[in-house]
């Protein structure tokens, strides 16, 4: 774990009977036995419902937070009462306008979660309730333009604090703002989830049914229950907000959905579904993007895959190779895509086509993104396989194809690769494999068109409800001409995790040394350690960053041919 906070106990008297007076640890020692340092400190007043937090990491406080240190401080209704803060505090943050605050439990696997506002006073507290109350709901009283979400909480917003500004002008800025946007998010079908939503280490978010508390997998900390729920009565409001933003029919005809909302900076999945497809009511899984997405390097640094790898890829990308990236449900297939995407050159025209928008759009780059009707939109017009053949006549220089499901999907996408597109795309399946035999057994694709693919990537999650994905293992594809048609002659494996890039391995009918043969180079080998170099001065900050990676790889005339002689080349 990255980072932990400490908690203390103050005593009613504060300071003067502290056991740590005159120099109490809160602000000398920000060490903590048993668990390694400390990144954060958390004082906890229960007499007088209140929380002080204060980050080891950013500034440091001089003094106690009632001496004008500098803390952030929290009101809490009830504090005493809630045992699971006092004892069991492992990781506690701000995140937006609320204490994020996360406790181990005893025999269990899972964390607990818990939020509240940054209000510091009871009277402030109390304000928070009658701005709510006054407030309308967002989604009332619409008007035949749809305005988006983040459109509408930002007019929340505005008009809260006018309020406040009109019925209290002494408030403080500070605490206008906070309660305006905690008012603004409450009057949303999704008000008592913000907090989550807003956490960018908060990865994916469930809901099984409605009145059971959700449970959310975290970056850090793994899987967590939260102290978040959505009542009987939340439904209609969800249903009714995820058709306004999505533009698509959710009913009993059409009982599941999957589609994209974005807020701020926060871009998310969601995937619901409703009776009589799910028996218990309303069940949603959210799948959220980053704000700020995860580089290769980050990528590397986490565990996710180990340096060579890194190179091999960013090679491979940058080579154009039509990659499928395959793993089975949130094991980082999409986060390694949106990495990989970001290492393209800035002047190739990139075409992504998606159900549910989660590619990211990139400074100076000439990106076309295309949004299509999912599977689950049983009446769509756009169609997935259709724009994938379209994309022929759109002049690309790479194709991001996103999530390919069905079997129209995985005709059209051998279908524009035999026509010569460059793509690259993520598959549902367990291994390499188990993904060829799919696409020849179940969806009906040749042996021949199976050719075209130049390598399959798989990651795995290792433990359930884990926050931990890697990258499993990587195959390039085996291919021949026999009598002018492309043959399949099986998968050779280039990577394993236990036994690390088999060096020795690559197949002379295999991608990689096929495609340095047509660079006009024996091997590519050469070209993969000096992009391994590349990748160890990025790490250590001597070279630039991803934005300009595919272009350094390039300036030989072809990254198979890649020459690396200079430090920040």
């Amino acid at each position: 774990m990255e980072g932990h906070t400490r908690t203390k106990l103050c005593p009613k008297s504060r300071c003067s009977e502290c056991a740590d007076a005159p120099f109490p640890d809160c602000i000398d020692n920000p060490v903590s036995g048993g668990e390694g340092r400390s990144d954060s400190v958390m004082l906890l007043e229960p007499e007088r419902n209140t929380i002080h937090l204060a980050r080891w990491d950013e500034i440091r406080p001089e003094a106690p937070p009632w001496e004008g240190g500098d803390w952030e401080s929290v009101y809490v209704e009830g504090l005493s009462q809630k045992s699971d803060l006092l004892d069991n505090v492992i990781r506690a943050y701000t995140v937006g306008p609320y204490l994020s605050i996360f406790c181990r439990q005893e025999n269990s696997a899972e964390n607990l979660h818990f939020f509240f506002p940054l209000v510091r006073t009871a009277l402030e507290s109390r304000l928070l309730d009658t701005v709510c109350a006054m407030s309308q709901p967002v989604e009332s009283g619409l008007p035949p333009r749809r305005i988006p979400l983040s459109e509408r909480i930002r007019n929340s917003m505005q008009m809260n604090e006018a309020r406040v500004t009109e019925a209290l002008p002494e408030v403080s800025h500070r605490t206008r703002a906070i309660v305006s946007e905690v008012a603004a998010h409450r009057n949303t079908a999704l008000g008592s989830i913000f907090a989550l939503l807003l956490d960018d280490d908060v990865e994916e978010i469930y809901l099984d049914r409605p009145g059971l508390p959700l449970y959310f997998d975290h970056s850090e900390l793994g899987r967590c229950v939260s102290s978040a729920y959505l009542t009987v009565s939340d439904v209609s409001r969800v249903c009714t907000l995820i058709r306004s933003e999505s533009n698509l029919h959710l009913d009993r005809a059409n009982p599941s959905l999957k589609t994209d909302m974005s807020f701020g900076n926060s871009s998310m999945r969601f995937s619901v579904a409703l009776p009589p497809l799910s028996t218990d009511g309303l069940h949603m899984e959210i799948r959220k993007a980053r704000c700020n997405p995860l580089t290769i390097r980050e990528l590397i640094h986490n565990g996710t895959m180990p340096r060579d790898v890194g190179a091999l890829l960013v090679l491979a990308v940058a080579a154009r190779f039509n990659i499928a990236i395959t793993g089975g449900p949130s094991s980082g297939k999409t986060t390694l895509l949106n990495a990989l995407d970001m290492t393209t050159p800035r002047h190739w025209r990139k075409i992504y086509i998606e159900d549910a928008v989660e590619s990211r759009v990139t400074e100076q780059g000439h990106q076309v993104r295309f949004r299509v009707d999912p599977v689950d939109e049983g009446r769509g017009k756009l169609s997935k396989s259709s724009e994938i053949i379209k994309t022929l006549h759109r002049s690309p220089d790479y194709v991001i194809l996103g999530e390919i499901q069905s079997i129209e999907h995985s005709q059209a996408l051998f279908q524009a690769m035999s026509a010569g597109l460059r793509t690259i795309q993520t598959c549902h399946s367990d291994s390499a494999p188990g993904l060829v035999t799919r696409w020849i057994n179940d969806h009906g694709i040749k042996p021949s068109s199976v050719a075209m693919i130049d390598m399959i990537v798989t990651l795995v999650k290792p433990a359930p409800g884990s926050s931990a994905r890697r990258v499993s293992q990587i195959v390039e594809v085996r291919r021949t001409v026999k009598d002018g048609v492309v043959e399949f002659l099986g998968l050779n494996e280039v990577f394993d995790w236990k036994c690390g890039v088999l060096s020795q391995s690559w197949a002379k009918d295999g991608a990689f040394l096929m495609r340095a043969r047509e660079a006009g180079v024996g091997t590519h080998v050469e070209a993969l350690s000096n992009v391994f170099r590349l990748l160890d001065e990025y790490s250590q900050g001597i070279s630039p960053g991803e934005v300009r990676i595919g272009e350094i790889l390039w300036s030989c005339g072809n990254p198979m041919q890649f020459q690396h002689n200079l430090q920040g080349t």
